[in-house]
């Protein structure tokens, strides 16, 4: 049993006066360079007070999910000198208001949702587990006074459900402008369910930053990181999927329209929309639109988006490497673009980091482990050579946790 760090609880120094703006684009924070915080600590700072003394730690960042999820788990300890039965930790509960650190890095404006006790005659342990705040948001139901939102954009239409609430959507790229001719929400539906449901024609990926926002990730080119993964190098341990289990041959989208002067009979009944897959023995995955459509373009969108749902799927991996930071002020961030080097599985391209899981207990350390996708399952358009890499001319690893040494 590890003793009772030094001056555990502390305060945070008093916030400023003038509050900080939302932000309006897609941001990863930064350690500050004169940081003194080590790179391996992990800081609850809840009501005023920063707890750091953690048995294990769990911070998952979902680019493409309703929210970010953690998990602390701490065991209440008495100290020398107090009084027999005082517990020397803070009893955080559900409900509570918490902002997560890793190493000097905000990383998570969240909420306490589960508080798990259990003790014995020496020990008292206490689970704590929660999400970013949007998932409060997420789960509340669309209220509006019509239900109708006849005309408007996907931006539109989702600015204004989440204006009741603290919260932004911020796009990521170019977000499909095409207004919804006829739309209403299901009474009670869920803000989320009904935002990602709508998404799905516009080829529009609905996610989170982890701060409060939702993001609304759109074809969009993200630089690639200037740290590889590479094998022997800093890839801890890595599983890599090559599938094709879930690919079309043809994926086709139908809908339809109230009729019309102007828009009547098959031309309003049978709206239609197609695109190719790389499947096999004419394999057909044939999609109905959930609302009303006007234009045969907005079903070869559809098409077109599940054919990159369906596809994007071929190439998965999860990379686990050492610590924290892929450098000295930045995380490993989902939304990065990063190089994979790995001729045992064998992948020698750039992907896309979707999660990203950082741990830490006393068998394993401090680690991350990423789940990486190909680049333009996630819209990202961005071109890169296809060609062999010459380990010996890559930069070296600046990683303040170290590297893993070679197999």
């Amino acid at each position: 049993m590890v003793d009772l760090p030094d001056n555990v609880l502390t305060k945070p120094p008093a916030p400023s006066a003038t509050a900080q703006p939302s932000p309006s684009q897609y941001e990863v924070p930064k350690r500050a360079q004169n940081s003194q915080i080590p790179y391996e600590q992990a800081t609850i700072d809840a009501g005023g007070i920063d707890w750091k003394d953690w048995e294990s730690v769990f911070v998952q960042l979902r680019w493409a999910d309703s929210a970010a999820h953690f998990r602390f788990t701490s065991v209440e300890r008495q100290a020398g000198g107090l009084s027999q039965g005082a517990i020397v930790s803070p009893q955080f509960g559900p409900g509570a208001r918490v902002k997560i650190n890793l190493g000097g890095i905000d990383v998570v404006d969240g909420v306490i949702e589960i508080r798990q006790v259990a003790y014995d005659a020496s020990r008292h342990g206490v689970e704590l587990q929660g999400k970013s705040i949007t998932s409060v948001v997420a789960r509340s139901s669309v209220n509006t006074k019509s239900g109708s939102f006849d005309g408007m954009t996907w931006l539109q239409v989702a600015q204004k459900v989440v204006s009741p609430y603290p919260t932004k959507i911020i796009p990521v790229g170019a977000l499909n402008s095409i207004p919804f001719d006829k739309l209403q929400n299901q009474t009670g539906e869920h803000i989320w369910d009904f935002l990602e449901r709508i998404a799905r024609p516009r080829g529009i990926i609905l996610g989170s930053d982890s701060f409060g926002n939702f993001l609304a990730i759109g074809d969009h080119a993200a630089p690639v990181l200037n740290t590889q993964l590479i094998e022997g190098q800093n890839i801890k341990k890595m599983q890599c999927v090559f599938r094709k289990d879930e690919v079309y041959a043809q994926y086709n989208a139908t809908g339809h329209h109230a009729a019309s002067n102007d828009n009547a009979y098959t031309k309003a009944s049978e709206i239609e929309g197609r695109w190719s897959g790389t499947g096999i023995l004419n394999s057909i995955l044939i999609t109905p639109a959930e609302q009303p459509v006007k234009y045969p373009g907005e079903m070869t969108d559809r098409a077109k988006n599940e054919a990159l749902w369906h596809e994007g799927t071929k190439v998965e991996a999860t990379v686990t490497v050492q610590g924290w930071f892929r450098d000295d002020e930045n995380l490993w961030w989902p939304g990065d673009n990063v190089f994979v080097y790995s001729p045992m599985c064998p992948l020698n391209m750039m992907m896309k980091i979707q999660t990203v899981t950082f741990t830490q207990d006393n068998n394993s350390g401090t680690e991350t482990t990423l789940e990486l996708k190909l680049p333009w399952a996630l819209k990202d358009n961005t071109q890169m050579n296809p060609g062999p890499v010459d380990t010996t001319q890559l930069p070296p690893q600046n990683n303040p946790n170290g590297n893993v040494e070679p197999h």
